[in-house]
């Protein structure tokens, strides 16, 4: 039996298959053709500016990683509710005591200050009232914070949310009296309660701004003080500013996705009705970090950062709160704000580690950003390729722009590699930052990035009043001693 033969397409037609090989392409080449028309004619991205706040779920609805990361972060819960997954304070027997040298009667040596305990639910503060032995009980309707230490709020008839005198102390694992443990004063029971009375414990206008998003104040008295805001915490919209045109433009279309993506990741634009810093200019980038983590602020500009917003201002900038980042100059013994600046002039409160990065070459003549190392997403996570990296032991970041250094890290640092010494930042970033807000002592690293250790200030000074890199390691020697290794080293400045 004889096989049929296939019939063979006419020639000047095409199969099926053919058409479709040209179809797909032709298809593809029309949707970028259309892509570059949009992204050609589209008004500029920041062409509207009376965006409204959106809160951070519905950034959470495109954004499903980054949110779930930001979810679990510090900056995420900062302000809270008070229950058993947020209070870390003892509030099952809780009870303070006066310090010895705060008690003045026979009730002080015998009853506690404050009583801390759950009833129905709710958590309590009692303060015992001066020469008496009666407690007035306030009820705990925020907390502040938990890394550290966390603080109570009680919301007053009149709106505000008072601080409560006493902070849970995670480090102590005790309550302590915040502010007179800052003013290095006695604690008497009078005291604790003069706090209470004080306009500067009126949380609502002295420190919500950093703790919540989008605070608005609704009256500036400060017997009456109500605020509303769109997220309790650092939420996305602290950072990068109102999003609802952002979000409107992003599920209108596909198209207008897949031009934000060409206009973005090819063209190298601004995102869409958002600030996003990486795309923004170093000062204006970096004004989210300085509001809060130590911009070195002064009365005459306490108002300029208490009123910053992220994002775009009605005329169409980013606002920028870098020309303020400089006011005062760093003298020691400025009462503006006070003790903020060691005796050689490095910045020393914890107020100021934002002012000692600035102060940096690395500020002034390179793109070093905060978010280079530390994740704002969750800002307990090692950004990449940042410092703090796993190991906490690399050099990697620092060498992207000493590249001369890079094949003689053992003459240049005097230290083996891979020991303490021998990393860029034990000498460059040393702990000289103080703080003292958590209840103990303590002390992190400037992010000055001075060109060399100068153990000569502290003999001028005393090694108290101008700590150095090398006394902070070899603790067992002199600072005579790191004078004279320094200059031995004979080291090249500037390097």
């Amino acid at each position: 039996m004889s096989k049929k033969r296939k019939k063979r397409p006419l020639r000047g037609t095409r199969t099926a298959t053919q058409s479709r090989r040209w179809l797909l392409p032709a298809i593809g080449l029309l949707v970028v053709m259309l892509v570059l028309l949009f992204a050609t004619t589209y008004d500029s991205y920041a062409s509207v500016y009376d965006a409204e706040y959106v809160g951070s779920e519905t950034c959470g609805e495109c954004h499903t990683i980054t949110y779930q990361e930001w979810k679990v972060s510090p900056h995420a819960n900062m302000t809270r509710r008070p229950t058993a997954a947020s209070v870390v304070g003892d509030f099952t027997d809780g009870a303070w005591m006066l310090p010895a040298e705060a008690r003045q009667s026979e009730l002080d040596d015998k009853l506690p200050a404050a009583r801390m305990y759950q009833e129905n639910g709710n958590y309590y503060m009692a303060l015992r009232e001066p020469d008496s032995d009666q407690y007035v009980p306030f009820k705990v309707d925020y907390v502040i914070g938990y890394q550290y230490r966390q603080v109570y709020l009680t919301q007053e008839p009149g709106g505000v949310l008072r601080r409560l005198p006493l902070q849970w102390s995670t480090e102590r694992q005790d309550y302590f009296s915040y502010w007179n443990f800052q003013e290095n004063s006695t604690p008497y029971l009078h005291d604790l309660w003069a706090q209470m009375e004080s306009g500067n414990s009126a949380w609502n206008l002295f420190c919500a701004r950093c703790h919540t998003t989008k605070l608005t104040i609704l009256d500036t008295d400060p017997a009456h003080t109500d605020v509303t805001w769109v997220d309790a915490g650092i939420a996305c919209e602290a950072c990068h500013g109102p999003g609802s045109h952002h979000a409107d433009y992003f599920q209108s279309n596909y198209v207008n996705r897949i031009v934000a993506f060409v206009n973005g990741r090819l063209r190298g634009e601004p995102v869409a009705y958002i600030a996003n810093p990486p795309k923004q200019e170093k000062g204006e980038a970096l004004s989210v970090c300085a509001r809060c983590h130590g911009p070195d602020v002064t009365m005459n500009t306490l108002e300029v950062y208490r009123t910053y917003e992220p994002g775009y201002s009605a005329e169409g900038r980013i606002n920028d709160l870098s020309p303020y980042f400089k006011q005062l100059a760093l003298e020691p013994g400025r009462v503006d704000p006070t003790v903020e600046v060691w005796a050689d002039g490095q910045p020393k409160g914890i107020a100021m580690i934002f002012r000692s990065f600035i102060e940096s070459d690395c500020y002034a003549q390179a793109e070093v950003r905060c978010y280079d190392c530390h994740n704002p997403h969750n800002n307990k996570a090692e950004a990449v390729p940042g410092i703090l990296q796993p190991s906490a032991v690399s050099n990697d970041y620092c060498l992207q722009c000493h590249t001369h250094l890079k094949n003689r890290l053992a003459e240049h640092t005097k230290h083996e590699p891979g020991t303490a010494g021998s990393f860029c930042y034990d000498c460059h970033m040393p702990n000289e930052i103080l703080s003292i807000v958590t209840g103990v002592p303590s002390y992190t690293r400037t992010h000055l990035m001075s060109s060399l250790p100068d153990p000569q200030n502290s003999a001028i000074y005393g090694l108290e009043n101008a700590p150095n890199a090398c006394t902070e390691c070899h603790a067992d020697q002199s600072v005579a001693w790191a004078v004279e290794q320094v200059a031995a080293w004979n080291d090249v400045v500037g390097e």
